[in-house]
């Protein structure tokens, strides 16, 4: 038996994800993609602070107008209460002055 010994040289073709992902930098990608988020953070944080404060004016408005309001129905009340007494001394001397006429006629 004769042993005939070959060596060829095989041509070792590059896997086609290979050429597909050549160009990638998987740190650069990552660094990229995590700058990209903390922008994207960042933007929506400044977003929330600026609704914040909107919301935080809105509730100051509301809080001022409803103090407002308790003001004046607590002075309409104070008003209300001072008519009532006065009618009610009105009420009295007018009684007391019927009830002489009334005493001074017989």
């Amino acid at each position: 038996m004769a042993t005939d010994t070959k060596t060829e040289t095989k041509e070792t073709k590059a896997a086609p994800t290979t050429t597909m992902f050549a160009g990638l930098d998987p740190m650069t990608a990552w660094t990229t993609g995590q700058a990209a988020f903390h922008q994207m953070m960042a933007d929506a944080m400044a977003r929330f602070a600026s609704f914040s404060d909107d919301v935080a004016a809105l509730e100051h408005q509301m809080v001022s107008r409803a103090q407002g309001a308790v003001a004046s129905w607590s002075q309409l009340t104070q008003d209300a209460i001072a008519y009532g007494a006065q009618l009610s001394a009105q009420a009295r001397k007018l009684g007391l002055e019927t009830a002489r006429k009334f005493q001074h006629g017989n």
